[in-house]
Protein backbone atom coordinates (compact mmCIF):
# COMPACT_ATOMS: atom_id res chain seq x y z
CA UNK A 1 0.00 0.00 0.00
CA UNK A 2 2.73 2.12 0.54
CA UNK A 3 4.47 1.78 -2.06
CA UNK A 4 1.00 2.16 -4.11
CA UNK A 5 0.96 6.03 -2.69
CA UNK A 6 4.40 6.66 -3.19
CA UNK A 7 4.33 5.44 -6.98
CA UNK A 8 1.64 7.92 -7.03
CA UNK A 9 2.61 11.13 -5.22
CA UNK A 10 5.66 10.62 -7.26
CA UNK A 11 3.58 10.53 -10.30
CA UNK A 12 1.70 13.77 -9.27
CA UNK A 13 5.25 15.66 -8.24
CA UNK A 14 6.58 14.98 -11.83
CA UNK A 15 3.22 15.63 -13.44
CA UNK A 16 3.43 19.54 -11.57
CA UNK A 17 7.28 19.74 -12.70
CA UNK A 18 6.29 18.43 -16.26
CA UNK A 19 3.42 21.16 -16.70
CA UNK A 20 5.97 24.36 -14.16
CA UNK A 21 8.63 23.45 -16.97
CA UNK A 22 6.29 23.72 -19.96
CA UNK A 23 4.46 26.95 -18.23
CA UNK A 24 8.24 28.43 -17.32
CA UNK A 25 9.64 27.63 -21.03
CA UNK A 26 6.39 29.22 -22.52
CA UNK A 27 7.06 32.50 -21.12
CA UNK A 28 10.71 32.27 -22.05
CA UNK A 29 9.67 32.06 -25.79
CA UNK A 30 9.03 35.58 -28.04
CA UNK A 31 5.66 35.54 -29.16
CA UNK A 32 5.59 34.05 -32.86
CA UNK A 33 2.09 34.00 -33.91
CA UNK A 34 0.24 37.19 -35.68
CA UNK A 35 -2.14 39.21 -33.58
CA UNK A 36 -5.64 38.41 -34.26
CA UNK A 37 -8.55 40.90 -35.74
CA UNK A 38 -9.41 42.13 -32.21
CA UNK A 39 -5.88 42.98 -31.29
CA UNK A 40 -5.24 44.61 -34.72
CA UNK A 41 -8.27 46.85 -34.05
CA UNK A 42 -7.15 47.94 -30.40
CA UNK A 43 -3.93 48.82 -32.05
CA UNK A 44 -5.62 51.16 -35.19
CA UNK A 45 -7.87 52.78 -32.40
CA UNK A 46 -4.99 53.37 -30.54
CA UNK A 47 -3.49 55.09 -33.74
CA UNK A 48 -6.33 56.85 -34.49
CA UNK A 49 -6.44 58.25 -30.86
CA UNK A 50 -3.02 59.62 -31.38
CA UNK A 51 -3.71 61.02 -34.49
CA UNK A 52 -6.69 62.60 -33.01
CA UNK A 53 -5.16 64.48 -29.93
CA UNK A 54 -2.29 65.68 -32.15
CA UNK A 55 -4.46 67.22 -34.63
CA UNK A 56 -7.52 68.52 -32.12
CA UNK A 57 -4.78 69.91 -29.66
CA UNK A 58 -3.37 72.53 -32.75
CA UNK A 59 -6.99 73.21 -33.71
CA UNK A 60 -8.01 73.91 -29.77
CA UNK A 61 -5.20 76.17 -29.82
CA UNK A 62 -5.32 77.98 -33.62
CA UNK A 63 -9.56 78.36 -32.20
CA UNK A 64 -9.01 78.85 -28.58
CA UNK A 65 -10.35 82.23 -28.19
CA UNK A 66 -13.32 81.74 -30.64
CA UNK A 67 -16.12 80.31 -28.79
CA UNK A 68 -18.40 79.47 -32.03
CA UNK A 69 -15.53 76.86 -33.55
CA UNK A 70 -14.99 75.80 -29.76
CA UNK A 71 -18.84 74.55 -30.05
CA UNK A 72 -18.19 73.03 -33.25
CA UNK A 73 -15.05 70.87 -31.77
CA UNK A 74 -17.60 69.80 -29.27
CA UNK A 75 -20.20 68.84 -30.93
CA UNK A 76 -17.85 66.63 -33.15
CA UNK A 77 -16.74 65.38 -29.69
CA UNK A 78 -20.25 64.50 -28.70
CA UNK A 79 -20.72 63.04 -32.06
CA UNK A 80 -18.13 60.24 -31.20
CA UNK A 81 -19.00 59.86 -27.79
CA UNK A 82 -22.82 58.64 -29.15
CA UNK A 83 -20.97 56.46 -32.13
CA UNK A 84 -18.63 54.65 -29.49
CA UNK A 85 -19.91 54.45 -26.21
CA UNK A 86 -21.21 50.86 -27.06
CA UNK A 87 -17.52 49.98 -28.01
CA UNK A 88 -15.69 48.42 -25.41
CA UNK A 89 -12.88 48.72 -27.27
CA UNK A 90 -13.00 52.33 -27.60
CA UNK A 91 -13.14 53.37 -23.88
CA UNK A 92 -10.10 55.23 -24.26
CA UNK A 93 -11.87 57.13 -26.77
CA UNK A 94 -14.81 58.04 -25.40
CA UNK A 95 -12.52 59.32 -22.17
CA UNK A 96 -10.49 61.82 -23.89
CA UNK A 97 -13.73 62.79 -25.71
CA UNK A 98 -15.88 63.31 -22.38
CA UNK A 99 -12.70 65.12 -20.74
CA UNK A 100 -12.21 67.25 -24.24
CA UNK A 101 -16.16 68.25 -24.23
CA UNK A 102 -15.88 69.51 -20.07
CA UNK A 103 -13.26 70.89 -20.74
CA UNK A 104 -14.08 73.37 -23.84
CA UNK A 105 -17.47 73.98 -22.03
CA UNK A 106 -15.41 75.79 -19.22
CA UNK A 107 -13.23 77.63 -21.88
CA UNK A 108 -16.59 78.70 -23.45
CA UNK A 109 -18.11 79.71 -20.32
CA UNK A 110 -14.78 81.46 -19.45
CA UNK A 111 -14.91 83.57 -22.73
CA UNK A 112 -18.67 84.39 -22.03
CA UNK A 113 -17.73 85.86 -18.35
CA UNK A 114 -14.79 87.45 -19.68
CA UNK A 115 -17.14 88.95 -22.24
CA UNK A 116 -19.59 90.11 -20.39
CA UNK A 117 -16.81 91.59 -17.37
CA UNK A 118 -15.40 93.80 -20.75
CA UNK A 119 -18.93 94.64 -21.77
CA UNK A 120 -19.49 95.83 -18.06
CA UNK A 121 -16.26 97.41 -17.90
CA UNK A 122 -17.44 99.46 -21.01
CA UNK A 123 -20.61 100.69 -19.30
CA UNK A 124 -18.66 101.68 -16.40
CA UNK A 125 -16.51 103.66 -18.12
CA UNK A 126 -19.10 104.81 -20.06
CA UNK A 127 -21.37 105.69 -17.15
CA UNK A 128 -18.41 107.25 -15.32
CA UNK A 129 -17.62 109.64 -18.47
CA UNK A 130 -21.00 110.77 -18.46
CA UNK A 131 -20.78 111.71 -14.53
CA UNK A 132 -17.76 113.87 -15.31
CA UNK A 133 -19.33 115.34 -18.03
CA UNK A 134 -22.27 116.44 -16.17
CA UNK A 135 -20.01 117.64 -13.04
CA UNK A 136 -18.09 119.81 -15.73
CA UNK A 137 -21.24 120.99 -17.34
CA UNK A 138 -22.25 122.28 -13.99
CA UNK A 139 -18.82 123.71 -12.94
CA UNK A 140 -18.94 125.37 -16.49
CA UNK A 141 -22.51 126.73 -15.34
CA UNK A 142 -21.89 127.99 -11.98
CA UNK A 143 -18.75 130.04 -13.29
CA UNK A 144 -21.18 131.40 -16.35
CA UNK A 145 -23.82 132.55 -13.65
CA UNK A 146 -21.17 134.70 -11.35
CA UNK A 147 -20.16 137.88 -13.21
CA UNK A 148 -17.27 138.32 -11.07
CA UNK A 149 -15.60 135.03 -11.56
CA UNK A 150 -14.69 135.73 -15.21
CA UNK A 151 -13.11 139.14 -14.84
CA UNK A 152 -9.44 138.88 -14.38
CA UNK A 153 -8.66 140.47 -10.82
CA UNK A 154 -6.62 143.38 -9.98
CA UNK A 155 -2.83 142.94 -8.60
Amino acid sequence: MRRIVAITCGTVVLFAVGLMYTVWRASQEPVTHAPGPVEVGRVQLHAQLEDAKKTEAAAEKQDWDSPEKLRAMLQGHEQRIEKLKDNKEAADIVAYDRDAVDRLQKRITQIAEQEAAKQKAAEDAAKEAAREAAREAKQAAQQAARPDAQEPQPR
